[in-house]
């Protein structure tokens, strides 16, 4: 009878231990992952701040969208592009006013691996001076692995 609980308790210790790894690994892997995603958006805003249309499209796949809605005057402006025209409408601005918007707070959701919902809580500033606190949403697929 003993050696039948013995047995029973060692089973439970050792699958008990294999389930705790893997735990780690996955929370390891996880948290890669939130770092990922993490450099992405941040090398988004200061690629956005700068108007560098040359480091954009490393971070975007061929067929992604761009969107966004901003609070004017009281009045909501939205539009979406796509990332093509984005860049062209970059690019067609003259003399664009630089910013930076470093993000203070990353909400990250994932899931599967292959899909992150981010919510960046930002300041923008202008000439080294804070203009507006914003809240950016971004949805990030992994495409091809990458």
């Amino acid at each position: 009878m003993f050696s039948i609980i013995k047995l029973i308790l060692l089973t439970f210790a050792v699958a008990s231990a294999m389930s705790n790894s893997a735990q780690q690994n996955d929370s390891l892997k996880f948290k890669s992952d939130k770092d990922a995603v993490k450099n992405v958006v941040e090398r988004f805003l200061i690629a956005a701040g700068n108007y560098d249309v040359e480091a954009m499209p490393a971070l975007f796949c061929k067929s992604a969208n761009i969107g966004g809605a901003s609070l004017k005057n009281g009045k909501w402006d939205t539009y979406t592009t796509t990332f093509e025209d984005f860049l062209d409408n970059i690019k067609s601005k003259e003399n664009p006013k630089k910013y930076s918007e470093p993000v203070s707070e990353f909400t990250i959701f994932m899931e599967g691996g292959m899909l992150a919902f981010v919510k960046a809580d930002a300041v923008l500033f202008r000439n080294g001076k804070p203009q507006s606190n914003n809240f950016d949403y971004f949805t990030l697929i992994k495409e091809d692995g990458a």
